[in-house]
């Protein structure tokens, strides 16, 4: 038996024991509630640095742009244009035809050109990039012709015969000169109508490449010498990156190899989503599963949704039918001004997004541009402006689109204004269109303008 001093000892004891249990979790609660709110401030403080950064950048390179196009309507207004920058860059002086005032103009705007091997060279303000000058017409027009109509350039539309030009040349009116061009183009003409039929608003939630893939196969092809006859497309949702893979048979087997193959060459994908029906994908998954060690799972989705990619499949068919016996060794040459053009719904070529730098071509230099600077020095920024410009191309789509339906519902309510009304079920289930903006953490910030920087009207 305890005597009661020693009974209120032990409680004494007890009871300063669960004090300074009490103590330790308040404390330790406390802690936690400190640091949460240091970690919630110093999120806010560097988001608004990051904020005011970015404004910053638009703003020189909005005032840069502003100076540049001042400069060149200067240059623009002459009789020789860029001929008396050539003059005054490679002689140091002016013929004297050319006016006080006009050689003023013309020195301050000569500071972004110089000359290698007797030819002219546009190195902007900063001395960033090296495109070549072209002055002569016909050479215009070539070059042109070269970038739109040929195997690698292929029949791409405006924005993106435009990009790609800039990325090597340079001379005035590019954008005026390549609009008119196109616009005598009956094969582009057809296959604008032809996207305007069958474009489709169906956004995915992505965040980084190869978050998300779709799958298609075309064919049967006329068989190749080699003994293919379908063709399998995989597009990143994010970045654009098309791959197509020639198959001889379009069964689980060839798919699921052709999938392992981009799987060991860029990493695994979240989501991949394909054209074929829900028991063919099942195979595929366990082909992937039992022959390539690979846990992928390949959802069926009919039909794909739009990788605004709307080239890709016209490129394709168009290559079976100019090469009908080697179209399966032209793929990756045909896909190549796909990959590095810029675009429309990123404002990004795949081929940077992916790799974080610019292809080089037929031994051209290589030359990083602020563009591409920029993507290596701040991939969170770029991403996030991609995701902007993502969700502002669904958004514009989502406008034409209702505007379209608006006029043909005015149209049919003309014509069947007599008859009696019939009430028609109105669709309410929007998770049909998979429809909802992309979030980003710098909404505010307006998207640098890319080297187009110009609405052009009917770009495919």
């Amino acid at each position: 038996m305890l005597s009661a001093d020693s009974l209120a000892v032990a409680q004494e004891q007890v009871l300063e024991a669960e004090i300074e249990v009490a103590q330790e979790q308040i404390l330790e609660v406390a802690q936690e509630q400190i640091l949460e709110v240091a970690q919630e401030q110093i999120l806010e403080v560097a988001q608004e640095q990051v904020l005011e950064v970015a404004q910053e950048q638009v703003l020189e390179v909005a005032q840069e742009q502003v100076l540049e196009v001042a400069q060149e309507q200067v240059v623009e207004c002459g009789p020789n244009k860029l001929g008396d920058i050539f003059t005054f860059v490679s002689q140091g002086s002016f013929s004297d035809a050319v006016t006080p005032l006009r050689k003023k103009n013309l020195k301050r705007y000569a500071r972004k050109f110089i000359v290698e091997d007797g030819k002219l060279f546009y190195v902007g303000m900063k001395g960033e990039e090296k495109r070549e000058v072209v002055i002569e017409p016909e050479r215009k027009r070539q070059i042109f012709l070269e970038c739109h109509f040929n195997d690698v350039g292929g029949h791409l539309g405006q924005k993106k015969t435009v990009h790609r030009i800039q990325s090597r040349y340079y001379w005035l009116g590019i954008i005026r000169d390549v609009v008119d061009w196109i616009k005598l183009c009956e094969t582009c003409r057809g296959a604008e109508r032809s996207k305007n039929m069958s474009r489709t608003v169906r956004p995915q939630r992505v965040g980084a490449p190869w978050d998300f893939i779709t799958a298609d196969i075309l064919g049967p092809f006329p068989v190749s010498a080699r003994g293919h006859t379908h063709v399998l497309l995989l597009v990143d949702y994010f970045s654009k990156w098309p791959e197509a893979s020639p198959l001889h048979r379009a069964d689980p087997q060839s798919i699921a190899r052709e999938i392992s193959t981009c799987v060991f060459r860029f990493g695994s994908p979240k989501t991949i989503a394909c054209s074929q029906s829900p028991e063919f994908c099942a195979q595929v998954s366990r082909e992937l599963l039992e022959t390539w060690g690979l846990e992928q799972t390949v959802t069926s989705a009919d039909p794909l949704p739009d990788c605004g990619a709307p080239t890709l499949r016209p490129t394709v068919l168009r290559l079976v039918e100019d090469r009908a016996q080697h179209w399966d060794t032209h793929l990756d040459r045909a896909l190549f001004p796909l990959r590095t053009s810029m675009n429309q719904s990123t404002k990004f070529s795949p081929f940077s997004l992916v790799f974080s730098r610019t292809p080089r071509f037929n031994n051209q230099s290589s030359s990083d541009s602020h563009h591409l600077r920029s993507i290596q020095e701040q991939q969170e920024v770029i991403r996030q402006r991609v995701l902007e410009n993502m969700n502002a191309a669904y958004k514009q789509e989502k406008k034409k689109k209702k505007r379209k339906s608006h006029k043909i519902s005015s149209i049919l309510a003309d014509s069947d204004s007599n008859s009696p009304k019939v009430p028609v079920k109105q669709v309410t289930d929007c998770s049909l269109f998979l429809g909802f903006p992309v979030e980003s953490v710098l909404a505010a910030v307006q998207s640098e303008k890319t080297e187009l920087g110009f609405d052009l009207h009917s770009a495919q």
